[in-house]
C-alpha cells in the first residue's frame, strides 16, 4: 500500500457558526434562540432575551436558571463543565436581572433577559469567550418510556453563549494531516482553527479511482470550531472499495468562494 498526500492551496476567511437547539416538545419546553451573541469591548455592557416556552398542555413548569462552561472535543463533541473552568469562560460575566427561577404555566412564555458586563482587564487580543446557560425543570412529570414503563421526566436545555471582541476577524482553517487507513476504510483528516473567530462549515470529499475512471462524492460533513481547536474527522470510504488507485480530494468550504482549505491524498487499495 502506497500512501502520499499533498496540500493544495488554502485561502482564508469567513464563518459562521450555529449550533441546533432541541425543542424538548415531548416533554413542553422551548427556550429560544439556541445560541446568544454578544459583541463587546472591555468595560461595555449588554442585554439579550431568550423566551421561555411551556408548550405543554397539561403540566406548569417550576425552572432554574443556571450557567456552566463547554468545548468541543477533538472529534468536535460537546464537552460540558462548571462555569469559570476554562480561560476562555465568560460565566461569571452573565448575570440575570430577572432572577434565577420562574414557574410557567402551561401554554404561558416569558422573556428572560441575560445581561453581559465585560471586565476592564479583559485586552483586546483576548477576542473570544463562551459560557452555557441552562434552564432546567425543577419539577418531573409522570411519562411512560418506549417499553410502556412508567418513569418520571425532567428536561435541561443548553444556550450556547458567545461573546467576541471589537478586533477585525480573521478565519483560518489550515489541514494539517491526511491519512488513509485500508484496514478500516476510511481518510482520516485533522485541521486546526488558526484564526481568532469561531468558524463553521461544511467538509466537501470526493473518491476518484485512476484504475476505473470512476468518481463518488464521499458527502457533505459539517463541522463547528472555535479558535485554536485541533479537529479530527472520520470519512468513511464504504465496506466495498474496489482495488485501484485513487485521488481523494477535499475541501473545507467555510465562506465564499474565496474562503477554502483544500488537500488531496493519493493512495492504492488492493
Amino acid at each position: 500500500m502506497n500512501t502520499r498526500y499533498s496540500f493544495l492551496i488554502a485561502v482564508t476567511t469567513l464563518f459562521l457558526f450555529s449550533l441546533a437547539g432541541n425543542a424538548f416538545g415531548q416533554v413542553g419546553l422551548s427556550v429560544s434562540p439556541p445560541r446568544v451573541y454578544y459583541t463587546l469591548a472591555a468595560r461595555e455592557s449588554g442585554t439579550q432575551e431568550l423566551l421561555v416556552n411551556n408548550i405543554s398542555k397539561d403540566h406548569p413548569l417550576d425552572l432554574s436558571i443556571t450557567l456552566g462552561d463547554w468545548h468541543y472535543d477533538e472529534y468536535g463533541n460537546n464537552v460540558m463543565l462548571p462555569p469559570d473552568s476554562l480561560a476562555n469562560s465568560c460565566a461569571s460575566w452573565l448575570s440575570l436581572p430577572g432572577g434565577t427561577y420562574l414557574t410557567l404555566q402551561p401554554g404561558e412564555s416569558r422573556k428572560i433577559e441575560v445581561k453581559m458586563s465585560v471586565p476592564l482587564s479583559v485586552s483586546a487580543d483576548n477576542n473570544v469567550q463562551t459560557a452555557m446557560l441552562y434552564v432546567t425543570q425543577m419539577n418531573p412529570v409522570d411519562g411512560v418510556d418506549s417499553q410502556g414503563a412508567a418513569i418520571r421526566i425532567n428536561v435541561r436545555q443548553g444556550i450556547k453563549i458567545y461573546r467576541r471582541g471589537l478586533i477585525a476577524e480573521r478565519k483560518q482553517l489550515e489541514i494539517s494531516d491526511m491519512s488513509f487507513s485500508g484496514e478500516k476504510n476510511l481518510i482520516g483528516l485533522t485541521f486546526n482553527n488558526n484564526g481568532n473567530i469561531w468558524t463553521d462549515g461544511v467538509i466537501r470529499a470526493t473518491l476518484f479511482n485512476h484504475t476505473t475512471g470512476k468518481e463518488a462524492s464521499l458527502g457533505n460533513i459539517p463541522f463547528f470550531t472555535m479558535p485554536g481547536n485541533q479537529r479530527k474527522v472520520i470519512i468513511p470510504l464504504g465496506e466495498s472499495l474496489e482495488k485501484g488507485d485513487y485521488t481523494a480530494t477535499v475541501i473545507l468550504d467555510y465562506g465564499d468562494e474565496t474562503t477554502l482549505e483544500a488537500a488531496e491524498l493519493e493512495f492504492s487499495h488492493e
